[in-house]
């Protein structure tokens, strides 16, 4: 076999691999409020999702996890309002210093926020962790409090759904 063959080889599995990855983290994710939600056939006036962990790697299963509970509701109400509020060390993995390891939920929460969802983080843990507001990626905004916002959001009439590692 030819060097470029075996090149060639190793480039298709490698795809392939990487497709199957993406397609086990793209499936279907289950919450008993979404499913409500979406039984009740009342549009809520918004959602907001709620991440409070202490896992350094929670966005590695929440950002997908929010891409498909996200999607669900769109599919069935395209114009709910949909916000995402961190206030847990989680939040950390967006920072800049952080984007190099965390890219593959980076770019899943640049696509929830390109498709108008408002991503924050908690200002007070930020705060007590010496990170600066500027040190997140460009997509975060910085809440003074996280708790605070939260109560915020459902005071218009949100509905919160805590994400929790399934």
């Amino acid at each position: 076999m030819t060097r470029v063959k075996q090149i060639t080889k190793a480039v298709i599995l490698s795809l392939s691999l990487a497709l199957n990855s993406y397609a086990v983290n793209v499936q279907e994710c289950h919450h008993p409020v979404v499913k409500r939600l979406i039984d009740a056939n009342l549009e809520p006036d918004g959602v907001v999702f709620e991440l409070v962990e202490y896992d350094k790697d929670a966005w590695d299963w929440a950002a997908p996890m929010v891409e498909s509970l996200s999607r669900q509701l769109k599919n069935k109400y395209p114009n709910i309002d949909i916000a995402i509020v961190s206030h847990g060390n989680e939040q950390f993995q967006l920072t800049q210093q952080s984007q190099q390891e965390n890219q593959y939920s980076i770019s899943i929460l640049n696509n929830l926020n390109k498709s108008g969802v408002d991503i924050s983080v908690c200002g007070v843990n930020s705060s007590w962790n010496n990170v600066a507001h500027s040190d997140y990626i460009d997509i975060i905004d910085v809440a003074s409090s996280g708790p605070a916002l939260v109560n915020d959001y459902l005071n218009l009439g949100y509905r919160r759904i805590k994400l929790q590692k399934q």
